[in-house]
């Protein structure tokens, strides 16, 4: 008889090492560095005979969404041993936590997928998509001359965290789907044991400063003749284009590499020759709506307009049914409601289109979306369009 229930403090260290041997690895390094960032409320373990089986957790979080930002679960660590797989613990697991951040009052939930299969059979759907970027030097000029007003330099890793956590903030104010990293993580990138090692494929931070101003910063490595751009984050369009100038031109270097990268980026737009830049798209982060009332007034909406969204939720009774949304760019109201609706969704499609990953035509093209309201669709894109697109460039 299989057993669900949070962990003890004395179970903290067993059920990390457990987490750590489902996705093949062994515990690296001290598991009391995460204790003090861990909330053993909202841990969950799944026991067989004593043994840990099955785990998941979640951080209470604070995510931005259009015109706005919410409190939010960010679900981590989900874990099942390689004994007990196809035997119901997943679901299990997903089942008690929906209802237990439900019981908190959250009214979403949202994780980084490891396999992108399984999550949209519990209500998930894509909340942020990002590219991943490859160019040949040859082939890396701007279309324009570019003579940058500021300059770049290098930054010390122990001083990362003097201006470059407000550089983060200001550089992704509007954007939905970005959490601000928390300083302690920014402390433990700044003391990260390969700063103190030598040799090649170093970590290495530079920041664009004008005018007494630091307005960008850019991290990288380099691996062989390719540089490769793990973040870069420019509060103006200034730095956005001397860091990337900066990166490209770098000595020893016949490519130019990029992760996550906004699938809204101006980059491509800045290229003489944009076809050169290869580009592969992929699911960022996932979000689910635990309460959908609750989540569609927290955002702000483009357009001012009134809705009947009918929801469709196998797992959450109290999200299936109809929903009254009249929604501004000042603020939103939304009631159950026995209206005829304007359209039919599921709550994972509904997620999607709430961040602005996907537009609801599209959604609809895909049969995803039913329109019982001639125009509805077209009204939906308006009202829930984002100015930048989501994107989340670091996990949580």
């Amino acid at each position: 008889m299989l057993e669900l229930r949070t962990i003890t403090d004395d179970e903290f260290v067993p059920w990390c090492r457990a987490e750590a041997r489902a996705h093949g690895n062994r515990l690296d390094g001290d598991p009391e560095v995460l204790r003090p960032h861990f909330d053993l409320d909202r841990s969950i373990a799944v026991f067989d005979q004593g043994n840990i089986v099955g785990g998941a957790h979640s951080h209470r979080l604070e995510m931005s969404i259009p015109g706005a930002s919410s409190v939010i679960a960010g679900v981590a660590n989900i874990a099942v041993q390689p004994t007990h797989r196809r035997q119901g613990v997943m679901t299990s697991m997903m089942r008690h936590q929906i209802n237990d951040i439900h019981e908190r009052g959250e009214p979403m939930a949202a994780l980084f997928a490891t396999e992108s299969i399984i999550y949209g059979r519990f209500g998930y759907g894509i909340g942020s998509l990002h590219e991943q970027w490859k160019i040949e030097r040859q082939h890396n000029g701007y279309a324009r001359p570019f003579e940058s007003p500021g300059r770049v330099f290098f930054v010390d890793p122990l001083d990362i965290t003097k201006e470059l956590p407000e550089v983060f903030r200001r550089s992704t104010v509007d954007r939905p789907g970005v959490f601000q990293r928390a300083m302690h993580r920014w402390e433990r990138d700044s003391r990260a044991p390969e700063h103190n090692q030598g040799g090649r494929g170093g970590l290495f931070y530079a920041a664009y400063q004008d005018d007494g101003s630091v307005d960008g910063y850019v991290t990288y490595r380099i691996s062989g003749t390719t540089l490769t751009v793990n973040e870069l984050m420019a509060a103006t369009s200034e730095a956005n284009t001397s860091l990337w100038r900066f990166c490209f031109d770098t000595d020893l270097v016949s490519s130019t590499e990029a992760v996550k990268r906004p699938v809204d980026d101006p980059l491509p737009w800045l290229l003489a020759d944009p076809r050169r830049l290869q580009r592969s798209t992929r699911d960022g982060l996932w979000l689910r709506l635990i309460d959908v009332a609750g989540a569609l007034k927290l955002r702000r909406y483009t357009h001012h307009d009134r809705l009947v969204l009918a929801v469709r939720d196998d797992m959450c009774p109290w999200n299936e049914g109809r929903f009254e949304l009249e929604g501004s760019p000042e603020g939103a109201v939304c009631r159950a409601s026995n209206l005829s609706p304007d359209l039919v969704i599921g709550v994972s499609n509904l997620a999607s289109a709430y961040m602005g990953a996907v537009g609801f035509s599209t959604l609809s093209q895909a049969g995803l979306v039913d329109e019982c309201t001639p125009g509805a669709l077209l009204r939906a894109d308006r009202m829930f369009a984002v100015q930048h697109k989501p994107w989340t460039p670091h996990n949580f």
